[in-house]
């Protein structure tokens, strides 16, 4: 009866070890960050102007989902792709509605895929550039267009 061991527990010495989840690049963490906060301040000024919130609102929300799951690296690059895939078709059959404003966080969250650079080497610093590259040019566009058109 000692050799028994009580269910769910393992004998000292089995070899049985836990896999601890390896956690996103901070480049990727701060990818899918930028990816989130880039189309909230047109979001904010089409709210006040009136537009449905299920338009503008719920994709910013979505795009809360990689900056949560920046614990688990495989949650987080198949939620990245996920809301891209998403995003992508729809920021650009959307283009007269606003939703174009989507399109710079899909691919921002596409280059944070491959931003590991323990994963992908050179190609992470070449998507983490691109990604850069994506967020300052429709950035600036957008900060201005709300500085500008904004009623505040």
């Amino acid at each position: 009866m000692a050799d028994t061991v009580a269910a769910g527990r393992s004998a000292a010495g089995d070899g049985i070890r836990t896999r601890r989840a390896r956690a996103a690049h901070p480049w990727q963490r701060r990818i899918a960050l930028a990816a989130l906060l880039l189309p909230v301040a047109p979001v904010v000024v089409m709210l006040v102007e009136g537009l449905p919130a299920a338009r503008t609102a719920v994709p910013v929300l979505l795009l809360a989902a990689p900056p949560v799951l920046r614990a688990d690296r495989a949650r987080f690059t198949a939620s990245c792709v996920i809301l891209a895939a998403l995003l992508l078709p729809w920021s650009v059959s959307g283009l007269s509605d606003g939703a174009w404003i989507f399109l710079p966080s899909a691919l921002m969250l596409l280059c944070a895929t491959f931003a590991d650079p323990r994963a992908h080497g050179a190609p992470a610093t070449l998507a983490a550039a691109l990604a850069g590259l994506v967020a300052v040019v429709p950035g600036l566009v957008s900060w201005s267009a709300v500085m500008t058109l904004s009623p505040f």
